[in-house]
Protein backbone atom coordinates (compact mmCIF):
# COMPACT_ATOMS: atom_id res chain seq x y z
CA UNK A 1 0.00 0.00 0.00
CA UNK A 2 1.27 3.58 -0.59
CA UNK A 3 0.73 6.17 1.76
CA UNK A 4 1.99 9.68 1.11
CA UNK A 5 1.98 12.67 3.26
CA UNK A 6 2.14 16.01 2.98
CA UNK A 7 5.28 17.48 5.79
CA UNK A 8 3.12 19.83 8.19
CA UNK A 9 3.90 23.67 7.54
CA UNK A 10 3.78 25.23 10.68
CA UNK A 11 2.71 28.30 8.85
CA UNK A 12 -1.28 26.86 8.27
CA UNK A 13 -3.61 26.99 11.06
CA UNK A 14 -2.74 23.93 12.96
CA UNK A 15 -6.63 22.73 12.40
CA UNK A 16 -5.63 21.95 8.49
CA UNK A 17 -5.93 18.40 7.81
CA UNK A 18 -3.42 16.58 6.31
CA UNK A 19 -3.55 15.03 2.81
CA UNK A 20 -2.90 11.25 2.36
CA UNK A 21 -2.44 9.75 -0.79
CA UNK A 22 -3.17 6.20 -0.90
CA UNK A 23 -3.60 3.77 -3.99
CA UNK A 24 -7.37 4.32 -3.67
CA UNK A 25 -7.31 8.13 -3.82
CA UNK A 26 -4.24 8.48 -6.26
CA UNK A 27 -6.40 8.46 -9.85
CA UNK A 28 -7.83 11.43 -8.02
CA UNK A 29 -5.24 13.35 -6.68
CA UNK A 30 -3.31 13.02 -10.51
CA UNK A 31 -6.45 14.49 -11.52
CA UNK A 32 -6.00 17.45 -9.33
CA UNK A 33 -2.53 17.94 -10.03
CA UNK A 34 -3.35 17.26 -14.18
CA UNK A 35 -6.29 20.74 -13.57
CA UNK A 36 -3.57 22.35 -11.41
CA UNK A 37 -0.96 22.01 -13.93
CA UNK A 38 -3.40 23.26 -16.75
CA UNK A 39 -4.64 26.39 -14.38
CA UNK A 40 -0.78 27.34 -14.04
CA UNK A 41 -0.11 27.63 -17.88
CA UNK A 42 -3.45 29.83 -18.16
CA UNK A 43 -1.89 32.34 -15.94
CA UNK A 44 1.31 32.14 -17.48
CA UNK A 45 -0.95 32.70 -20.87
CA UNK A 46 -2.45 35.64 -19.07
CA UNK A 47 0.70 37.20 -17.82
CA UNK A 48 2.42 37.18 -20.76
CA UNK A 49 -0.47 38.45 -22.85
CA UNK A 50 -0.20 40.90 -20.34
CA UNK A 51 3.22 42.12 -21.91
CA UNK A 52 4.42 41.64 -18.03
CA UNK A 53 2.78 44.23 -17.01
CA UNK A 54 -0.28 42.41 -15.23
CA UNK A 55 -2.60 45.06 -17.36
CA UNK A 56 -5.35 42.60 -18.37
CA UNK A 57 -8.69 43.16 -21.37
CA UNK A 58 -11.78 42.62 -19.34
CA UNK A 59 -12.28 39.36 -21.03
CA UNK A 60 -8.80 38.28 -19.49
CA UNK A 61 -10.10 39.71 -15.98
CA UNK A 62 -12.86 37.17 -16.38
CA UNK A 63 -10.71 34.94 -17.31
CA UNK A 64 -8.69 35.21 -14.20
CA UNK A 65 -11.73 35.68 -11.90
CA UNK A 66 -13.04 31.88 -13.47
CA UNK A 67 -9.32 30.36 -13.07
CA UNK A 68 -9.26 31.38 -9.06
CA UNK A 69 -12.50 29.91 -9.19
CA UNK A 70 -11.37 26.56 -10.28
CA UNK A 71 -8.50 27.00 -7.90
CA UNK A 72 -10.58 27.11 -4.80
CA UNK A 73 -12.38 24.03 -6.29
CA UNK A 74 -9.50 22.28 -6.89
CA UNK A 75 -8.77 23.07 -2.90
CA UNK A 76 -11.79 22.16 -2.04
CA UNK A 77 -11.36 18.35 -3.54
CA UNK A 78 -8.40 17.79 -2.00
CA UNK A 79 -9.52 18.53 1.27
CA UNK A 80 -12.19 16.76 0.93
CA UNK A 81 -9.71 13.30 0.25
CA UNK A 82 -8.21 14.27 3.94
Amino acid sequence: MLLLEREPDMSMEMDQPTVVATWENRTQIIEIMGIALQTSQEFQHLWQSSGGTGRLSQDDTDKLVELLRQIRNLNEMLMRLA
